[in-house]
């Protein structure tokens, strides 16, 4: 369990920090809800602390964490599905997983695609999400500005390709 001042991560919306847990009535019934705020860009969450388990919220990543996870950048692209609905349901499912190893598949797969022909929209869309997603743990297990994580990330990937 997480406690107020814990900086968690939060598949499809990023990093976030436990403001406060407090006890709300939904539908009748009482239950405990974690208040978080997701720094980057910033926005007010509020989950069931039963359900944290099951919506995939993890600690942020640590230096070893981080280390491991870059390594998906060098490892062979997956082969996307041709099918645009079927690539896009495809690298959905991994964002949702929340792990930092899955968004990063997503943007190596999507940047080497890029390399070979222009993303139509739904695949820019889905980029920039993971890339917002990465950026947004590494501001914040780094503690370093958005702009550092940007040049981090993008340096990471023009060193490996």
């Amino acid at each position: 369990m997480f406690q107020v001042g814990d900086y968690i991560f939060y598949p499809m919306y990023g990093a976030g920090h436990i403001e406060a847990m407090e006890e709300k009535e939904f539908l009748g019934e009482k239950k405990w809800y974690y208040q978080v705020t997701i720094e980057h860009p910033v926005m007010e969450v509020s989950f069931p602390i039963h359900n944290a388990e099951s919506l995939g919220i993890r600690s942020i990543a640590d230096e070893e964490m981080l280390e491991s996870a870059r390594s998906v950048l060098l490892e062979q692209c997956s082969e996307l599905p041709s099918n645009p609905t079927a690539r896009q349901q495809n690298l959905l499912n991994k964002l949702k997983t929340g792990e930092l190893t899955m968004e990063l598949q997503v943007i190596r797969d999507l940047s080497h695609l890029s390399s070979k022909k222009t993303l139509g929209w739904t695949d820019k869309n889905m980029l920039n999400n993971a890339r917002k997603l990465v950026i947004s743990e590494l501001i914040t297990a780094r503690n370093i500005s958005p702009e550092e994580a940007v040049l981090l990330l993008d340096n990471t990937l023009h060193a490996v390709h």
